[in-house]
């Protein structure tokens, strides 16, 4: 790839939550979007670097084939994430081009980017009204270039909108009550599902149906409830929950099939969240599965989301264990029938020191994913959010705890970086 020099690439890897999870007891964060988005916040920190730090040059093989034409050889796609800033980045589209045949949007397909408060208010039927006008401009770019989108996510507690559960749809109406909220969440989607489906057909080939409904701990879940369904988040309610009921995720699953069949989209339903390689969480999503699909199939996949290694510190970080664990949670989601795919990778490096030892962590990694993807034939899509360096990232971005300044597969310019070629050799 032609070496392009950029003062700013954002790169969102959001996403949302306040989950915390500083060690090995509890090794991984949700992904976070406040308001700026994370992804705002990398471009604003980027706007105030005087100086782009230009990777040393050296002699790298050349790879003629793309990487996501190497991932098709273990059967699965390889992807990762944009936002509407970084569509008008050219090293950053470029970069996209050549090496991923899969986008998620940072935080433009979520409800809480798509609903409008003053449509909502303006309905003849009562059901919500949506703006698209962000989420489309991603989709075209996807359509136009041949690439598959993630769509992310439908239903998820975390910054959702109280106005969404009440009256009228105003800040200070009363709740409304479980079986209006169902028709309104069933409404919203439908409507998301059919929208994608219907202006760009067949590029939403998934969707994140519900994100982050399991809890860490038992404070934050019904006593007793095996799924361990989480009733708050920080310490906030979850108004799925409150409004709808604690079968909330069955049902979502439920209206998301019953979209895709009345879209005729040929889509794979996934259930989302973090932690998922470590217990007790992951068999308490293995029974959150069992439960969605005791009846038929809804939920066909499980998206794991990947960010691996300390939060913030460089302690715990490329810690071989967390490979290990990885590999026996795929397998754990895949005896289940279940496609896993890899949402929201971040193998966190904090110290410029360490790169060497990254990039023999990032080749491990790939060595498991591929192992895995050729032994289980489960493994269908590898997305990685952690994409570029950020050497000059300060340390209170939330960026630099989410992913760590120098994580990437590719450096700050998004030219290749070492671990590029490691893991295009790995997938050969």
């Amino acid at each position: 790839m032609k070496k392009l020099i950029i003062t700013a690439i954002a790169i969102a890897a959001l996403t949302l939550t306040s989950c915390a999870g500083k060690s090995k007891s509890t090794p991984a964060q949700s992904e976070q979007a406040a308001t700026p988005s994370m992804a705002d916040r990398f471009m604003k920190s980027a706007e105030k670097t005087e100086t782009v730090l230009k990777p040393a040059e050296s002699a790298q093989p050349e790879i003629a084939v793309p990487l996501y034409e190497l991932a098709a050889k273990h059967g699965f796609k390889l992807g990762t994430v944009i936002n509407p800033q970084q569509l008008n980045k050219a090293a950053y589209t470029n970069m996209i081009k050549a090496d991923f045949n899969s986008i998620t949007a940072g935080n433009e397909f979520k409800a809480y980017s798509l609903l409008s408060q003053s449509a909502s208010q303006k309905t003849e039927n009562g059901m919500p009204a949506m703006n698209y006008t962000m989420a489309d401009a991603i989709a075209e770019f996807a359509q136009a270039n041949g690439i598959g989108i993630r769509g992310h996510v439908l239903v998820w507690d975390a910054y959702m909108p109280a106005w969404f559960f009440k009256e009228g749809y105003k800040n200070d109406g009363a709740f409304v009550s479980s079986d209006v909220m169902k028709k309104r969440l069933q409404y919203y989607i439908e409507e998301v599902v059919a929208h994608f489906e219907s202006n760009f057909p067949g590029v939403v080939y998934c969707w994140d149906v519900v994100n982050e409904a399991v809890a860490d701990g038992t404070n934050e879940a019904a006593a007793g409830d095996a799924r361990m369904i989480r009733t708050s988040r920080g310490g906030s309610p979850n108004l799925f929950y409150e409004v709808i009921g604690p079968d909330y995720v069955e049902l979502s699953f439920k209206y998301a099939r019953q979209a895709a069949k009345k879209a005729k989209a040929n889509i794979k339903l996934f259930y989302n969240d973090y932690n998922t390689f470590y217990s007790p969480k992951r068999e308490a999503i293995g029974k959150l599965i069992e439960s969605i699909n005791k009846d038929e199939k809804l939920c066909d996949g499980v998206g794991m989301q990947s960010y691996v290694g300390g939060y913030g510190q460089q302690a715990g970080c490329m810690n071989p264990n967390d490979i290990k664990l990885f590999g026996n949670a795929i397998n754990f989601y895949s005896d289940m029938g279940l496609e896993v795919q890899v949402t929201e990778m971040a193998l966190r490096n904090y110290e410029k020191e360490k790169a060497a030892e990254h990039e023999a962590f990032y080749e491990n990694f790939f060595k498991m994913l591929t192992k895995a993807a050729d032994e289980r034939h489960t493994l269908t899509c590898v997305a990685i959010w952690g994409i570029c360096d950020n050497p000059n990232m300060p340390k209170n971005d939330y960026s630099y705890k989410m992913n760590g300044p120098y994580c990437g597969l590719f450096n700050y310019d998004c030219t290749r970086k070492p671990e590029y070629f490691r893991v295009a050799k790995v997938m050969e």
